[in-house]
Protein backbone atom coordinates (compact mmCIF):
# COMPACT_ATOMS: atom_id res chain seq x y z
CA UNK A 1 0.00 0.00 0.00
CA UNK A 2 1.57 3.21 -1.07
CA UNK A 3 1.46 6.08 1.65
CA UNK A 4 0.45 10.02 0.21
CA UNK A 5 1.46 12.71 2.10
CA UNK A 6 1.00 16.36 0.99
CA UNK A 7 4.40 17.90 -0.57
CA UNK A 8 2.76 21.14 -2.21
CA UNK A 9 -0.91 23.12 -1.87
CA UNK A 10 -1.45 26.09 -3.79
CA UNK A 11 -4.25 28.41 -3.70
CA UNK A 12 -5.88 29.91 -6.34
CA UNK A 13 -8.01 33.10 -6.50
CA UNK A 14 -11.20 30.92 -7.63
CA UNK A 15 -10.77 28.69 -4.46
CA UNK A 16 -9.33 25.90 -6.53
CA UNK A 17 -6.36 24.14 -4.35
CA UNK A 18 -3.64 22.81 -6.44
CA UNK A 19 -2.47 20.10 -4.58
CA UNK A 20 0.73 17.76 -5.01
CA UNK A 21 1.37 14.53 -3.43
CA UNK A 22 4.11 12.69 -2.56
CA UNK A 23 3.68 10.33 -5.61
CA UNK A 24 3.83 13.43 -8.10
CA UNK A 25 0.68 13.39 -8.65
CA UNK A 26 -0.77 16.71 -8.70
CA UNK A 27 -4.83 17.34 -8.42
CA UNK A 28 -6.85 20.54 -8.79
CA UNK A 29 -9.62 20.53 -6.02
CA UNK A 30 -12.13 22.72 -6.13
CA UNK A 31 -12.75 24.28 -3.01
CA UNK A 32 -15.84 26.86 -3.08
CA UNK A 33 -18.73 24.58 -2.04
CA UNK A 34 -16.79 23.20 1.25
CA UNK A 35 -16.78 27.51 2.50
CA UNK A 36 -20.51 27.04 3.05
CA UNK A 37 -19.62 24.75 6.30
CA UNK A 38 -19.02 26.73 9.39
CA UNK A 39 -15.49 24.85 9.62
CA UNK A 40 -14.44 26.44 6.44
CA UNK A 41 -15.87 29.79 6.99
CA UNK A 42 -12.48 31.37 7.65
CA UNK A 43 -10.85 30.47 4.19
CA UNK A 44 -13.96 33.35 2.40
CA UNK A 45 -11.23 35.65 3.53
CA UNK A 46 -9.00 35.82 0.92
CA UNK A 47 -6.00 36.89 2.69
CA UNK A 48 -6.55 33.40 4.88
CA UNK A 49 -7.42 31.54 2.01
CA UNK A 50 -3.89 32.01 0.73
CA UNK A 51 -2.15 31.89 3.89
CA UNK A 52 -2.22 27.91 3.90
CA UNK A 53 0.80 25.98 5.59
CA UNK A 54 1.85 22.50 4.33
CA UNK A 55 2.32 19.36 6.48
CA UNK A 56 3.07 15.68 5.50
CA UNK A 57 -0.55 14.98 7.12
CA UNK A 58 -2.54 18.11 6.42
CA UNK A 59 -3.24 21.70 5.50
CA UNK A 60 -3.89 24.12 7.78
CA UNK A 61 -4.72 28.02 8.03
CA UNK A 62 -3.98 29.74 10.92
CA UNK A 63 -4.31 33.23 10.20
CA UNK A 64 -8.22 33.50 10.43
CA UNK A 65 -10.98 33.64 13.47
CA UNK A 66 -10.20 29.70 14.54
CA UNK A 67 -7.55 27.43 13.13
CA UNK A 68 -8.93 25.60 9.96
CA UNK A 69 -7.05 22.16 8.98
CA UNK A 70 -7.83 19.35 6.42
CA UNK A 71 -6.26 15.67 7.04
CA UNK A 72 -4.86 13.93 3.94
CA UNK A 73 -7.66 11.03 4.90
CA UNK A 74 -10.39 13.34 3.91
CA UNK A 75 -9.20 14.52 0.63
CA UNK A 76 -7.52 11.38 -0.67
CA UNK A 77 -10.75 9.32 -1.11
CA UNK A 78 -12.46 11.98 -2.38
CA UNK A 79 -9.32 12.48 -5.21
CA UNK A 80 -9.48 8.65 -6.06
CA UNK A 81 -13.23 8.64 -6.47
CA UNK A 82 -12.71 11.48 -9.10
CA UNK A 83 -9.77 9.36 -10.87
CA UNK A 84 -11.75 6.49 -11.20
CA UNK A 85 -14.57 8.68 -13.25
CA UNK A 86 -11.60 10.26 -15.28
CA UNK A 87 -11.18 13.14 -13.12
Amino acid sequence: MLILYFKNAVPKDDYTLSIEFSNGRNVEFPFSNMLMQFRFSPLKDECVWKAVEVFPTHLEWNTGTFQVNLNIEEIVPIVKIKSEKGG
